[in-house]
């Protein structure tokens, strides 16, 4: 592999580790990756639930 391949692939990566890692951390502190704005949604109860 040349180094540009390196280089772009470097960056692909810790973009993807960064993404999994904000996850990571906004399951932990409880917030959802949801983005629908649940509040007015027939399913509210089973898709979040009540701590």
């Amino acid at each position: 592999m040349n180094w540009p391949t390196i280089i772009v692939a470097a960056v692909v990566a810790a973009i993807f580790a960064a993404i999994i890692i904000a996850s990571i951390r906004n399951k932990k502190k409880g917030k959802t990756s949801c983005s629908c704005g649940c509040s007015g949604c027939a399913m509210e109860g089973t898709c979040h639930s009540k701590k």
